[in-house]
């Protein structure tokens, strides 16, 4: 009886000695009882974004106002910024993108050398808040755009942009 008393005491001491030691280490955010939140869906993914930044339309104010090259990186995206109809041209016809950002005034022209293709990126558009406001502007992000909208923007135009590639394979 004695016996069991002593190994009791001894395993109850090294209980207590060593549980203290348990709840030092580690990182406390991943504990059972607390939840963990996360910024961007399971199944986003990185895009290939380009900026076209005519310098005749608002579009270089919209990104003093938001770093939108260093939002898009921080979020995996990558993104190129081209600021003349001849740089757009050329990339485009050169490079494979998912999403090109430019103002709602040069968005006419951007969507005319985008094509209809279903491999086409999709086009986004900035407008100012007045033009945002009024019921006939066909405006996707209002300028200067808030970070949380520009991104869940940008993961809804990827989808898109998949669906479309996927409808065009099946297709074929």
């Amino acid at each position: 009886m004695r016996r069991r008393t002593v190994f009791i005491g001894l395993a109850a001491i090294v209980g207590i000695l060593t549980w203290s030691s348990v709840l030092a280490c580690g990182d406390k955010f991943l504990v059972v009882s607390r939840g963990t939140r996360y910024q961007r869906p399971k199944n986003a993914r990185a895009a290939n974004v380009l900026i076209y930044a005519n310098p005749a339309s608002a579009m270089p104010a919209t990104l003093k106002s938001l770093p939108v090259e260093s939002v898009l990186k921080h979020e995996g995206h990558r993104s190129t910024r081209v600021e003349t109809p001849e740089q757009l041209t050329a990339i485009l016809a050169g490079g494979r993108f998912d999403v090109v950002l430019a103002s709602s005034g040069d968005a006419p022209a951007v969507e005319k050398l985008l094509g209809a293709s279903p491999e086409a990126p999709v086009m986004l558009s900035f407008c100012p808040k007045e033009k945002a406001l009024a019921k006939d502007a066909a405006c996707d992000l209002s300028s200067p755009p808030k970070e949380q909208s520009l991104l869940e923007a940008i993961d809804k135009a990827v989808e898109w942009h998949d669906r479309n590639a996927r409808k065009a394979q099946t297709s074929a």
